[in-house]
């Protein structure tokens, strides 16, 4: 078994991708709030930019903030599937876009990409998601989590992105990492629009309360995490005191076995569930000598991209392509 794994568009600025202390990418758009079409049916008719572009929606009164990549290929008639990517808790939207070289990948594959800023904004020291409670710790304890309705927030940017570009709505993705991880196990636990997640480097909580059944998950984790315990998510780490591994959670949930398919890949190893059944594949890919990072990332994006990995951008979609379609 081998594989791996409405809104306000505002001018920001231009230059060159990439990550801390360097010019973000270009980001574009002009347009205005209620600009959304009425109904489904007239997706795409907005016409907004394509590339990057920043927007602004409102959720329960407060001004939230995301980045969405639209392929310049693209038909707008097209439904192209959709992948949310959150950051962590100290990050942003824009921090998320270049460390992952998503747009690159969403370029050949033909994606839409959402970006979304946490609670407090693309500027904040501190921007956290609501991610529920009782999760897997840190090793300074509990994560921080907020209380705002960060599931509405996928809503809105899914209806507004579908006023400039149809979207295949059977295949809607969360992948993040840190707490943006936490968070990509908690949308996959609580929702059932979602088909499928790609947590990294975050924890979760018990699933017992989740609303959905079996989902298609694949999981990242440096085995040298000092953030986040690898003991959150893999079997074969160092336990984390009455936690079970997100891994085997997920595994007993969908209905694999807890034996798997051992997959070398570069700096790792990927586990692949056996037993799995159709929309319930579970896989898990951990990496030696890596710390608190996203494995894969691009060169010169910060502390928080381990370029010498195999890329779990790329791991993760090709997991989504085969697993949850």
């Amino acid at each position: 078994m081998r594989r791996h794994a409405i809104g306000w568009l505002v001018v920001v600025g231009s230059g060159g991708s990439g990550g801390c202390g360097s010019d973000p990418a270009a980001v574009t758009g002009d347009a205005a709030i209620g600009d959304a079409p009425a109904d489904a049916g007239s997706c795409g008719a907005r016409g907004g930019p394509r590339g990057l572009s920043r927007r602004e929606v409102m959720i329960d009164g407060l001004r939230r903030t995301y980045l969405v990549y639209l392929p310049a290929s693209a038909s707008t008639a097209t439904g192209l599937p959709l992948v949310f990517v959150h950051h962590g808790y100290t990050m942003s939207g824009q921090l998320m876009h270049d460390i992952t070289g998503y747009a690159a990948l969403a370029d050949t594959e033909q994606i839409a990409l959402a970006f979304p800023d946490g609670q407090g904004g693309p500027n904040a020291n501190k921007a956290p998601w609501n991610v529920g409670s009782d999760l897997c710790p840190s090793y300074f304890g509990a994560p921080p989590t907020a209380m705002g309705d960060d599931f509405a927030l996928l809503d809105a940017i899914e209806a507004d992105i579908s006023a400039d570009q149809c979207l295949d709505r059977d295949h809607v993705f969360v992948t993040g990492f840190s707490m943006g991880g936490y968070f990509a196990h908690h949308a996959g636990c609580m929702r059932d629009d979602i088909a499928g997640i790609a947590p990294h480097s975050g924890g979760t909580h018990s699933l017992d309360a989740c609303a959905t059944a079996k989902k298609p998950v694949i999981i990242f984790h440096g085995l040298t995490d000092a953030l986040i315990p690898a003991g959150c998510n893999d079997p074969d780490s160092t336990p984390v005191q009455n936690v079970v591994p997100a891994a085997t959670a997920w595994a007993q949930r969908n209905g694999c076995s807890l034996t798997a398919t051992r997959v070398d890949v570069m700096g790792g190893t990927c586990m692949v569930y056996d037993g799995c059944p159709e929309g319930g594949q579970v896989e898990l890919c951990t990496f030696t000598n890596m710390g608190h990072c996203w494995a894969g990332g691009a060169s010169g994006a910060g502390i928080y991209a381990c370029p010498s990995y195999a890329d779990a951008t790329r791991l993760e979609w090709q997991f989504f392509k085969q697993y949850a379609w």
